[in-house]
């Protein structure tokens, strides 16, 4: 008997964990979802992004017992999409803005821009942020995570009040049905900002600019890096990446933001950018049904703990500065960047990256099942462009400190301009890498053909490929990559530093 209660403990405590990554999808990662597409004025619309769901039926999973024999792997996205409230119109919508009803122009049903993904270390939550970004989460413990979809969203639109430029509104979403819940935002601000920079102008940018000047020690250890990759355009593609601690961050605090400024070397300001992991202004969603009665955001992986995005630079040299804060702890970074040119008539190689994470992103891997791949779609929203190599995605890190037995993981690219018409050249690259402290060379690869990255009709080959450093000792060492082609032409080395700990 004994044995028989244990191991139905242990399949209950599977299901729970089942039940809790649909909750988490529910309660805990609306606010992420509604993330991607903030309350904003457009065409003298106001767009508000709402999700509702059915508190009863939410409700009755939790209270019914024969739930448990129910939620099996496979099975977690049916009951999301039937807590869910499908196929609302104008008139089961009111909005009130200020207090004062709006009419209803349109509503339409919007997929969501969130993704569950499976890389290399497990399991966590990636989502493009109102800035245009990309956040990804901590890990989820091991066995939480199901097969699961995150839920839709309504995107309502009614015509923008006059109001002055900078005023702030009250916003106050409800459903004409019965038992509806709604987790919508509460606010917007009527600001003109840059699309890549929503932070602008509002008490949160104030506070992050503030926290660029501040000579406050940080309390989030941020690390920073950023690379210039080939782009069709006289201006580089420049991929900047941050991580911290998952921990650093507060989980129910809902108000984390990044702001990034780029100053040349006489310290003039170049361009910034801001975005939003976005968790303020969303009400009622800390009132659905809590597992266990506790907030289980930060247990179930919900914190951010990276975060990517991209912008363009002429070649030159600059200074980049960011600020990372949860509206109480704040963490900033400051590094040089220098964006070089790229001549197309010649052979040229990118800075090169060091990452930790890679994801397979091939639509419906057949190794990670159907939807827990790791997959974006063919073409992620805006104007974001994942650092991709022979259907991998490479996620860059400044933290470049690698523990023993770790796979030290590179991104880069190469630009061969024969590969774009003509008779394609022939390209190698070569990886060595030294002591730091003693200049003694420790490995080197040699000559290693490029075929099998180069895509056809295209001049720049992307280049993800790991390296094992398991036989290295601790120490600090050097990374350095060469390209050459059958022309005679070479790259420089680009190298970067790793430690290995």
């Amino acid at each position: 008997m004994t044995l028989r209660l244990t191991c139905i403990a242990k399949r209950r405590a599977r299901i729970l964990a089942l039940m809790a990554a649909v909750l988490s999808a529910l309660y805990s990662l609306v606010p992420a979802t509604l993330a991607q597409d903030a309350i904003r004025v457009q065409n003298n619309q106001v767009l508000v992004p709402v999700i509702v769901a059915d508190r009863e039926r939410l409700r009755r999973y939790w209270k019914d017992g024969s739930v448990y024999d129910a939620v099996l792997p496979g099975e977690v996205d049916a009951i999301v999409s039937g807590v869910l409230v499908h196929d609302l119109t104008a008139v089961d919508f009111q909005v009130l803005d200020d207090g004062k009803q709006q009419s209803i122009q349109s509503v339409t049903e919007e997929p969501s821009l969130f993704w569950n993904v499976r890389d290399n270390g497990g399991h966590h939550t990636e989502y493009i942020g109102p800035g245009g970004g990309k956040w990804g989460t901590a890990e989820w413990p091991p066995g939480v995570i199901g097969d699961l979809e995150a839920p839709q969203h309504y995107l309502v639109a009614y015509t923008a009040p006059e109001s002055p430029e900078g005023s702030c509104h009250q916003i106050k979403v409800k459903v004409n049905r019965p038992s509806a819940l709604v987790a919508a935002r509460i606010e917007y601000c009527n600001s003109k900002h840059s699309a890549s920079d929503p932070a602008n102008g509002t008490r949160l940018g104030e506070q992050l600019e503030r926290v660029l000047t501040s000579s406050k020690d940080s309390k989030i250890d941020v690390s920073l890096t950023a690379i210039g990759l080939y782009s069709n355009s006289e201006t580089t593609r420049v991929h900047i990446a941050l991580d911290w601690p998952w921990d650093s961050l507060k989980a129910e605090s809902k108000a984390v933001g990044v702001l990034g400024l780029v100053s040349n070397k006489n310290g003039l300001l170049i361009t910034r950018f801001s975005d939003l992991a976005d968790r303020e202004g969303v009400s009622d969603y800390r009132d659905w049904p809590h597992w266990n009665g506790q907030q289980s955001s930060r247990a179930m992986g919900a914190v951010e703990r990276r975060y990517e995005t991209q912008l363009t630079l002429p070649p030159g040299e600059y200074n980049l500065r960011v600020a990372l804060t949860d509206g109480k702890k704040f963490g900033r970074a400051e590094i040089p960047v220098t964006v070089d040119a790229f001549d197309r008539k010649h052979l040229a190689m990118s800075a090169i990256s060091l990452c930790k994470q890679i994801d397979d992103v091939y639509a419906y891997s057949s190794g990670y099942g159907s939807v827990l791949a790791g997959a974006w779609t063919a073409k992620l929203p805006g104007s974001y462009v994942p650092l991709v190599s022979k259907g991998i995605e490479y996620k860059p890190t400044g933290n470049t400190r690698f523990m023993s037995g770790e796979t030290l993981y590179t991104y880069f690219e190469v630009y061969e301009p024969s590969l774009a018409g003509g008779t394609p050249g022939v390209v190698e690259i070569q990886f060595r890498i030294f002591d730091l402290k003693t200049g003694q060379l420790k490995s080197d690869s040699g000559p290693v053909s490029a075929e099998r990255y180069v895509r056809a009709g295209n001049p720049v080959i992307p280049i993800g490929i790991g390296i094992d450093i398991s036989k290295l000792p601790r120490g600090s060492y050097r990374l350095e990559v060469q390209a050459t082609d059958s022309a005679g032409q070479s790259t420089p080395w680009r190298t970067t530093t790793f430690t290995v700990e």
